[in-house]
């Protein structure tokens, strides 16, 4: 059976059931893979997908599009559809690209106990300005470990740095903009298994949440997450959000009010 190249609210039950068959997975297969991705799906059951499916019952947008997406699918939205997906825009998902991008030219790692006067002054002020919170404060919420700071660098110029234990507990995680982050994020998966990992805007700790991610309680004013990076990795929706693909994120955020 050929997998469909496109999902639309009208007979989206059937081009969901068709695409589920193409990929070779039952209802339950299917249900199971959707709950452990997102949270958004945990009380799905299979009658609800038959549901679905037969048309007598329609998901949420939310739903439709991550479905869309979990089947690496493109949804072709209507015009009301468009309108909910442009207002959720204006939702801030800390996103901002660099007026000045540099090119990452290199990473080292170096001791925390190492760094130079001018590169603990670059990642303090990094810090706070990205936390709100004095790196000291940070640590402080933390019980007293040796730190490993890993520097993403472009020539002379720090553009990048998340500051880490063995444990795989993140104290900061700073960058010059979001693509650098996306290089920061694909370094720690090669390094760690599971983080403990800040998260500073509300909508992005709200997606990593719905990703599995669970509250990790801290002293700190900043808020942190624990997970698994390779679970992580894998997780179709978190692709979505590598490939610059927002929109669900926002629209996971909008619903919740």
């Amino acid at each position: 059976m050929q997998v469909p190249s496109m999902f639309k609210r009208e007979e989206f039950g059937l081009t969901l059931r068709q695409t589920r068959k193409a990929k070779g997975l039952s209802q339950l297969d299917f249900i199971s893979q959707l709950a452990s991705s997102h949270k958004e799906f945990v009380d799905i059951t299979q009658t609800t997908l038959s549901l679905w499916e037969s048309g007598k019952r329609e998901p949420s947008l939310f739903r439709r599009i991550a479905i869309a997406r979990f089947f690496t699918i493109s949804y072709e939205m209507n015009e009301a559809e468009q309108r909910l997906v442009n207002k959720a825009k204006m939702i801030d998902l800390g996103h901002r690209p660099s007026f000045y991008p540099l090119p990452m030219s290199g990473t080292m790692r170096v001791k925390f106990s190492a760094l130079t006067e001018k590169q603990i002054n670059v990642i303090q002020q990094g810090h706070f300005t990205a936390y709100n919170e004095t790196l000291a404060d940070t640590m402080d919420a933390f019980p007293t470990s040796q730190y490993n700071v890993d520097l993403f660098m472009s020539e002379n110029t720090i553009i990048g740095h998340y500051i880490s234990n063995d444990a795989g507990v993140l104290v900061s995680f700073c960058s010059i903009d979001s693509m650098i982050a996306i290089e920061m994020t694909v370094a720690l998966m090669a390094q760690f298994t599971s983080v403990v990992i800040p998260i500073r805007v509300p909508a992005i700790a709200s997606f990593f949440h719905d990703l599995h991610f669970e509250r990790y309680p801290t002293a700190s004013r900043i808020q942190f997450y624990k997970g698994n990076l390779k679970d992580l990795c894998n997780n179709p929706f978190f692709q979505d959000l590598i490939n610059k693909n927002a929109d669900l994120a926002r629209l996971s955020r909008a619903q919740k009010g």
